[in-house]
């Protein structure tokens, strides 16, 4: 059969092959980024012609649109998925959201909301189980209905999603002039990826991630773009590097095949509330999911900054830090439970500091989402000391803005130099260690005029500067804490003495140690 005569078949057939189900509903699997899990489908159309074998879109599609039928398959493909979605549910099966392609025809033809809204009402389905796909080139068409009608249907409460961002010169045009859930990031990108169409996509996923629109990458064939797909940001890959289209029937057997989870409609929000939040900054930024009930957490992103910030604490994969995180043997998990716990109470952002594998560390938190046992948590992890020894060198920076915020007293001491470098001071203490003192001296003066009389002993044992970095290698946590009275100035009064926390840090890689004093009086109730 030649050209002509397979077009002349095509136009001939179509209701046949419609009314025998001879088009079939193929799905595109959506991959969501941040969990790997089945997220959704893109409905296709395949002819299964009894006659001709297997008749794919790429002929047939441009015969129908030329001869001004193609309408005729779109809404078959719209009433067929939201059928699979009615099956789905009947059958107590997951069920994601599934995105039909709509073109100019189908506009021109019929009117497209009222034909929707039919078939929802049909099989009684939820609105949010179907995504509404349409293409710049029908964007473009007779613009200011096309912006009514868009606006109508999302108000409806269709999503409405662009294909093939990008492919045109306007792109950007329509995002100004449309309100959008998701664009589809052509697949020319992913084919050459090359600098520049990688310079693109980076750029194209923050632009959308600023203006409320989530993103899907499509062509997605190597693990190589997969990472790259992760490392940006970008919301949803779909492709053959998971699978080719299938027949609807063998969704079941493709989640399976991959050991996938399922995501279903009811989890997309609560997902989608964390893509939001998954920006590759330049600004240490984690996103992880928290599991209440079973005290367990997992990172659902990370951006290059993170990364380095947990490398420095010693933890090279996503899975090093999970395990120090949720295991309950750690003296960590304990602080972090009650931690996570107060962040999702107040429902603010809140910062912790802890010591992490001898580091000082600063977590700070707030609750993007939560359902049900779950909660999604933006967190930012720091390693004070790390920053610090890379801006200071030989000493700490002398601002410590960190340490501000959590210590009275802050020296670094050098115990093999003999030297006491003051770095902040908030008590009041004119005498004693100051800057480039010498430590022994200066611990032996602070002990004699600052400290209790009955506490002298004792503190001469912790702040012994002889056997100090020993006992400190000997610690779990490279940590020594005390409790000592302190005296006070008031004024031109003689003062008085006070309860305070004395804390020995050893830096880590170094023989040097930071002196960190802050008040550890009672409160009153």
């Amino acid at each position: 059969m030649n050209k002509h005569e397979m077009e002349r078949y095509i136009v001939s057939h179509l209701d046949t092959a419609l009314e025998q189900g001879w088009i079939k509903l193929y799905l595109q699997p959506l991959v969501r980024t941040i969990t790997d899990s089945y997220s959704g489908a893109e409905a296709l159309a395949r002819w299964a012609d009894p006659t001709l074998g297997m008749i794919m879109p790429d002929m047939f599609v441009p015969v129908l649109e030329r001869e001004g039928l193609i309408w005729k398959v779109d809404c078959f493909m719209v009433t067929e998925t939201m059928r699979l979605q009615k099956e789905r549910i009947d059958a107590g099966l997951p069920v994601g959201r599934i995105s039909v392609n709509l073109s100019r025809q189908d506009f021109e033809t019929v009117d497209v909301a009222a034909f929707v809204q039919r078939q929802i009402d049909r099989f009684g389905i939820r609105k949010d189980l179907i995504a509404i796909e349409l293409t710049e080139s029908l964007l473009v068409q007779n613009k200011e209905r096309m912006v009514r009608i868009v606006k109508e249907l999302r108000s409806d409460g269709f999503q409405i999603w662009m294909d093939d961002f990008g492919s045109g010169y306007s792109s950007l045009i329509f995002l100004n002039d449309y309100t959008l859930d998701l664009i589809k990031l052509d697949m020319g990108f992913l084919r050459s990826f090359t600098h520049t169409s990688r310079t693109i996509m980076r750029s194209a996923v923050d632009m959308a991630k600023k203006l409320g629109i989530r993103t899907l990458a499509e062509g997605v064939e190597t693990e190589e773009q997969v990472r790259f797909l992760k490392e940006i940001g970008c919301d949803m890959m779909q492709g053959y590097y998971y699978t080719k289209p299938f027949p609807a029937g063998s969704l079941p057997e493709f989640i399976e095949r991959r050991d996938m989870e399922a995501e279903t409609i009811e989890w997309t929000g609560f997902y989608d509330r964390a893509d939001a939040y998954v920006i590759n900054s330049d600004t240490p930024r984690a996103v992880m999911e928290y599991h209440r009930k079973t005290d367990q957490l997992h990172f659902l992103f990370l951006n290059q900054s993170e990364k380095e910030q947990l490398r420095s604490l010693g933890r090279t994969t996503v899975a090093d830090s999970e395990f120090v995180l949720n295991n309950r043997d750690d003296p960590l998990h304990a602080n972090v439970e009650e931690y996570l716990e107060r962040v999702y109470r107040t429902g603010e952002s809140v910062t912790m500091y802890a010591m992490d594998n001898s580091c000082f560390v600063r977590t700070s938190s707030r609750l993007a989402a939560s359902r049900e046992d779950r909660c999604i948590f933006v967190t930012s992890i720091v390693n004070v000391t790390k920053d610090r020894n890379e801006k200071i060198g030989k000493n700490l920076d002398k601002s410590l803005a960190d340490l501000v915020l959590l210590f009275d007293d802050v020296h670094l001491l050098n115990p093999e130099a003999d030297t006491a470098d003051n770095l902040i001071n908030n008590l009041g203490i004119n005498a004693g260690l100051i800057d480039h003192d010498r430590l022994r001296a200066g611990l032996q003066f602070f002990c004699d005029h600052m400290i209790y009389p009955e506490d002298q002993e004792r503190y001469r044992s912790f702040a012994d500067a002889d056997t100090m970095i020993g006992r400190l290698k000997k610690t779990s946590d490279g940590v020594l804490r005390g409790y000592f009275r302190v005296l006070i100035p008031a004024g031109d009064a003689k003062g008085s003495y006070r309860w305070n926390e004395f804390n020995l840090l050893l830096i880590p890689g170094s023989e040097k140690v930071l002196s960190c004093i802050k008040n550890a009086e009672p409160t009153e109730s």
